[in-house]
C-alpha cells in the first residue's frame, strides 16, 4: 500500500487576528494513485468528521492530499481544493489553544515494550457534545457528551471509503497503524497546544 498524507486547514480569531492551523493525518491507501475525485471525496469525509469536533468559530479553508513515502523534495501535493463553512457546535467559547487529545493505541510496541499511541489533537474553539461548562481551566473534565462525539468522529476518520470499494486507512508516518477498528479514546482533560507564531 501507498502512504498519503491529508491536511484539513483551518482558522480562527484567536489575540487580534486570524490563526490558521491544520490537522495531518497519514494513511495507507491503494497502490496505484487515485483520481482526483477520490481525492477530493477523502479531503471531504475528513472535514466532514471534523467539523462535528468544532465550533462556530473555526472556519474551513482548504484541504490537501499529497504523497508521503519519500523525501520532501520527491513528495508530490496529489489534491488541494477550497472548504467552505463552520464547526457545527455552538456550546461556550474556549480557549483558543484549548485542545482535545484522541489517541489510538497501536499495534506495536516500541523497543522497550512500552505501548505506543497514535495521536491527533484537535482546538475546538467551542464547547463540544451539548456540553455547557467552558473545561478549557483544565480543572473539569469533558462531558460524557463531547467525549462521544470525539470518539465517534475520530473513528469514522480511521477508516476512510473515498469511493465504493477504495479505502484509506490511518497510520503514523513511521507506519504504526491503530491496534483495532474503533478504539480512539478521547483523553479525559483539555492540553494546551500553542499557535505557531510567523
Amino acid at each position: 500500500m501507498a502512504l498519503y498524507a491529508v491536511s484539513i486547514t483551518k482558522r480562527m480569531q484567536w489575540h487580534g487576528k486570524l490563526e490558521e492551523y491544520d490537522n495531518v493525518y497519514h494513511y495507507n491507501g491503494p497502490d496505484a494513485t487515485p483520481p482526483p475525485d477520490q481525492l477530493n471525496s477523502l479531503i471531504n469525509i475528513i472535514a466532514g468528521n471534523e467539523r462535528q469536533m468544532h465550533g462556530v468559530r473555526v472556519e474551513f479553508v482548504r484541504g490537501r492530499v499529497w504523497t508521503a513515502g519519500g523525501t520532501p523534495a520527491e513528495n508530490v501535493t496529489l489534491a488541494l481544493i477550497d472548504l467552505s463553512g463552520n464547526g457545527t457546535a455552538v456550546g461556550a467559547a474556549m480557549f483558543g489553544e484549548a485542545a482535545v487529545v484522541v489517541e489510538w493505541e497501536c499495534s506495536r510496541r516500541d523497543i522497550n515494550g512500552r505501548k505506543v499511541y497514535l495521536k491527533k489533537f484537535y482546538r475546538p474553539g467551542n464547547a463540544v457534545g451539548g456540553a455547557s461548562e467552558d473545561s478549557s481551566d483544565g480543572i473539569d473534565p469533558l462531558s460524557p457528551g463531547a467525549k462521544d462525539v470525539f470518539k465517534g468522529n475520530s473513528n469514522a476518520n480511521q477508516r476512510v471509503e473515498a469511493s465504493s470499494g477504495v479505502f484509506f486507512n490511518l497510520t503514523s508516518p513511521a507506519g504504526r497503524t491503530p491496534r483495532s477498528a474503533n478504539n480512539a479514546v478521547c483523553n479525559e482533560y483539555l492540553r494546551s497546544r500553542e499557535f505557531r507564531r510567523n
